[in-house]
């Protein structure tokens, strides 16, 4: 049963997907980071005149098995957060009547105020889509 805090966690759950397929995509442009510094150095024969030496290499602090492991870490978070999801998609398309789908759908998936919801389904007091509809819903489910 879903109940209350894991349906308001929804809009948290999209934007840390979000945040961890870019931490992925750090990890693997990361990879490929050649680190480059410079030195300065003399002509070996004379004049030794002073020189600018460019010096470049890749990271080797991180391993790209440390890194793999990390990205597998961070894959399975998503696969987490993901399976949240659909377990909240799944219990809003289960309810039968419309308007109660409607509200829960604004309300969890679009991430609309109970005032907004209230107007979009054509109420002016947020206490009736938020009350009377919704938990209405969730007291009688449990």
């Amino acid at each position: 049963m879903v109940g209350k805090n894991t349906l308001n966690q929804y809009t948290d759950i999209q934007q840390e997907i979000k945040e961890l397929e870019h931490r992925i995509q750090r990890l693997r442009n990361k990879r490929n980071d050649r680190l480059t510094d410079t030195a300065v150095g003399s002509s070996p024969e004379f004049p030794y005149n002073e020189r600018i030496y460019t010096i470049s290499g890749f990271n080797l602090e991180d391993s790209n098995e440390k890194l793999d492991r990390l990205e597998q870490l961070l894959k399975k978070r998503i696969q987490k957060c993901e399976d949240m999801k659909e377990e909240i998609e799944k219990f809003i398309d289960n309810i039968e009547d419309s308007r109660t789908r409607r509200v829960f759908t604004l309300r969890y998936i679009e991430g609309l105020t109970w005032l907004q919801i209230a107007r979009r389904i054509e109420r002016y007091d947020e206490s009736y889509p938020r009350k009377i509809i919704h938990d209405k819903y969730l007291n009688k489910v449990r």
